[in-house]
């Protein structure tokens, strides 16, 4: 696993880089975040970038149904988890529950194919950041009207980027990306395949089995937690599990080691230039930009940048860059090491019950 790590971090395949396409992602995140700061809305820009942002790396995966079905499919998924992520705000067992049931939908959803996984995974995200959402004190029907606005404020971000890709396409078809399978469909998907994934000793059940222990453990420990985003811890658990276990721990290692680097040079970036305003928005775009860039580049390199994008996403919301720094390092190695402790724990109870692990296979590769 060692040489396998050495040779990830290591190894850039440039053949997978789209420069152009990653290009014309940045106007759905631009004009949010340009408009929001001119007129004074800085919280509702971040909402807005979000959303696009998501949808903007939809436009990256496999077909669903059609050619713009993933960044659909993303757009109602993350504005629903959105919402129901900030109505369990003040209930830690409702959020392990809805965490514990995202995290198993998001694992079945590898049984289908990789577009259908990565909007689970995305979904687990939104749901984990919004139950962190800013308290607003009052009634029930406050904490309702605030969850439907950061529900409508990711929607319409991620709306907006869908409309700004489409319209591009037909105008410029070198807009296309090239890593997709225009021929799967997953209307194949029917009641006999979701039986099979049921089963205990298929793959994708035990995969979603050790989602479900990792989500209701590291929800669990951010929800105990005071500091500053805590819930990293959650919301890295849940990106880093694969259902083999070298792919999970070279994951696992790669984010950290990209998210220690980009807090220092972040860090760097905002003690020395002290960035406000336009320039903000301008470091947002050029570290999102580069995170489209190396997505599927360097996992490591991809987490660099995308960790100076939060970053100054996060200095637009008036949040403190630095101490907001600090505490991320610090839950992402938390959840780090929480995703890799349980998974090790899954093959070592193998192991000792002398079970074979099984291969998950997607209906996209059998088809």
């Amino acid at each position: 696993m060692a040489a396998r790590f050495r040779s990830q971090l290591v190894a850039f395949d440039w053949s997978k880089s789209e420069p152009l396409h990653g290009l014309l992602c940045l106007p759905g995140i631009a004009l949010p975040l340009i408009i929001g700061l001119h007129f004074g809305y800085p919280g509702t820009a971040a909402l807005m970038v979000g959303g696009a942002q998501c949808v903007g790396f939809g436009s990256y995966q496999q077909p669903l149904f059609h050619r713009s079905g993933a960044m659909l499919a993303a757009s109602v998924g993350i504005a629903i988890s959105a919402l129901v992520g900030a109505l369990c705000r003040d209930s830690t067992v409702a959020l392990i529950v809805t965490a514990v049931v995202w995290a198993m939908l998001y694992a079945l959803a590898n049984t289908i194919s990789t577009a259908t996984a990565w909007v689970g995974q995305q979904c687990c995200i939104f749901l984990v950041i919004s139950s962190a959402a800013p308290s607003s004190p009052g009634t029930t029907h406050d904490l309702v009207y605030s969850a439907l606005l950061r529900c409508a404020g990711v929607f319409a971000g991620a709306m907006l980027q869908y409309a700004i890709l489409r319209g591009i396409r037909h105008v410029l078809p070198a807009a296309q990306t090239q890593f997709s399978k225009p021929d799967f469909d997953p209307t194949h998907f029917q009641r006999a395949f979701l039986l099979e994934q049921l089963k205990p000793h298929n793959g994708a059940f035990q995969f979603a089995l050790r989602m479900a222990v990792t989500a209701a453990v590291s929800v669990a420990i951010y929800r105990v937690q005071t500091w500053t985003s805590a819930y990293w811890i959650g919301m890295t658990a849940l990106l880093i599990p694969k259902p083999e276990f070298t792919q999970t721990a070279v994951r696992g290692l790669l984010r950290a080691a990209g998210t220690l680097l980009g807090a220092a040079l972040c860090t760097l970036i905002v003690v020395e230039a002290r960035p406000q305003g336009m320039w903000l928005a301008l470091l947002v775009l050029l570290f999102q930009y580069v995170a489209y860039l190396l997505a599927n580049v360097n996992y490591g390199a991809f987490a660099l940048a995308l960790t100076g994008y939060i970053c100054f996403v996060l200095a637009v919301a008036h949040q403190p860059p630095n101490e907001v720094l600090l505490h991320r390092v610090l839950a992402t190695l938390a959840g780090t090491a929480i995703a890799l402790g349980i998974h090790a724990a899954f093959v070592l109870g193998r192991k000792a019950l002398h079970i074979t692990p099984p291969t998950l296979h997607s209906l996209e590769e059998r088809l």
